[in-house]
């Protein structure tokens, strides 16, 4: 445990000698160690306050970290998967010869600092996925099906087979829905789905807050009680007992049965239909004739930002179809929602930041005359009548002292323009070495 000590971090850092921290942990040991260290270095002159504060918020990383790994003589399934919900991990990751890895917000985190054999991860997926899915990875190479233990929690499993061997991945399922408000998502978003038509497209990167967002926006589709909602995910849903009859259908692995699974979805004529995953030319263009047809389709797309989600779409098509496809999308496209989750303030969680495309007139012009780059123009356009670009989006959160500066500086499109507009706020931040550093 030394490296998580706060004494043992100043040292790594050189940020004091031996000397010093002696001669502090000796007037903290006169005082009957009640005072803490951190304290004693800064009246010693050893130490500011900022350079404490940060050194206590490395300190509180490194020991969420260690808190997450587990003994290696307990590497049964049901204590994996105790253990990953108990530091609230999102999926868990059990591959041959690598330690078990766990995500815990945005980010990786080991659960066993041991790897594992080939034995202890079949044990693993044939406990969560059933004892025949061995047999069938040995012809399939990948197997797919939902999880559920008692007293766990239960979700999506994934088995394939990889160069060192079998590997398993499981993500945890929601017991509780979030409102669209709680998770940072535009009044805009929810109005959109209360029209009751159309597309409403939801991008963000490949498997960070895709299942939450979903789920959030099929219990506000879900509120009226005369709609018929139909979910098309691997990822189990919570369905609330009022409201819309929820029901859900399995997606599948392959384009070819995804697309199946969503003609036959067409064909029992949902009033709303919410698709986790329109990646491909097949199952976008069910999920826009869809809502050509009259319905609410809620779909997500993997992409960075609205410009990118949009140039993905029409490249799934073929020149002489791209007119066709752009005046479908201005008809149809109600909003593009783009949501992004960074570290909060403390490294304790995350915090959402979103971009938002609201289709209006001007909007629709642009989509019918492909000039798909002139978006951005509209996003950062005074009023924002048409949404608002991401950068804007993470300049409130700092403002607001959720997020840091590093963090957003990372991921900003127009970097000089946020740190114009950070100059003003109080932001912590050094202009110079942040872009030296990007």
């Amino acid at each position: 445990m030394d490296e998580y000590r706060l004494g043992s971090i100043l040292l790594e850092g050189g940020v004091v000698d031996e000397a010093g921290l002696e001669r502090c942990l000796a007037i903290q040991a006169l005082t009957g160690s009640s005072r803490p260290i951190g304290r004693i270095l800064v009246e010693q002159g050893l130490l500011d306050e900022a350079t404490l504060t940060r050194l206590l918020e490395l300190q509180k990383t490194r020991l969420a970290s260690q808190a997450a790994l587990i003994p290696a003589d307990d590497l049964a399934s049901g204590s994996l998967l105790t253990a990953a919900k108990a530091n609230g991990a999102s999926e868990i990751v059990v591959s041959e010869g690598r330690p078990v890895r766990v995500r815990i917000g945005s980010s990786w985190q080991r659960l066993t600092d041991e790897t594992l054999s080939g034995p202890e991860v079949w044990d693993f997926v044939r406990e969560t996925m059933g004892f025949d899915v061995l047999e069938q990875l040995a012809e399939n190479h990948f197997v797919s099906r939902p999880w559920e233990l008692d007293g766990i929690g239960a979700g999506a499993a994934i088995a394939f087979r990889q160069f060192d061997g079998v590997a398993g991945r499981l993500t945890f399922g929601r017991t509780t829905v979030e409102s669209l408000s709680d998770l940072g998502i535009p009044e805009a978003v929810g109005e959109a789905i209360d029209s009751g038509k159309g597309l409403v497209l939801c991008v963000g990167e490949r498997g960070i807050g895709r299942s939450e967002l979903l789920a959030s926006l099929t219990k506000h589709a879900a509120q009226d009680p005369s709609q018929y909602v139909v979910v098309v995910d691997d990822e189990p849903v919570v369905c609330q007992e009022d409201g819309a009859l929820v029901v859900q259908r399995q997606f599948g692995i392959d384009p070819e049965t995804r697309a199946d699974v969503l003609r036959s979805v067409v064909r029992e004529d949902p009033d709303v239909m919410v698709i986790a995953d329109v990646g491909s030319p097949e199952t976008f263009e069910l999920a826009l004739r869809a809502a050509e047809g009259g319905r609410l389709v809620i779909a997500y797309l993997d992409a960075k930002n609205v410009v990118q989600a949009l140039m993905r779409i029409f490249n799934f098509y073929p020149s002489y179809e791209l007119p066709r496809i752009r005046v479908a999308l201005a008809a149809v496209l109600r909003s593009v929602l783009v949501r992004h989750l960074l570290p909060n303030a403390e490294y304790t969680g995350t915090v959402s930041a979103t971009e938002l495309l609201v289709v209006q007139d001007p909007v629709r012009e642009v989509l019918r005359s492909g000039g798909v780059e002139d978006i951005n123009l509209l996003l950062r356009a005074e009023g924002g009548a048409c949404g608002y670009p991401l950068d804007r989006s993470m300049l409130d959160l700092l403002g607001s002292g959720l997020v840091r500066m590093d963090d957003v500086f990372a991921r900003a499109e127009e970097k000089a323009w946020l740190l114009e507009r950070t100059r003003n706020l109080g932001v912590a931040t050094d202009a110079a070495k942040l872009t030296e550093k990007n």
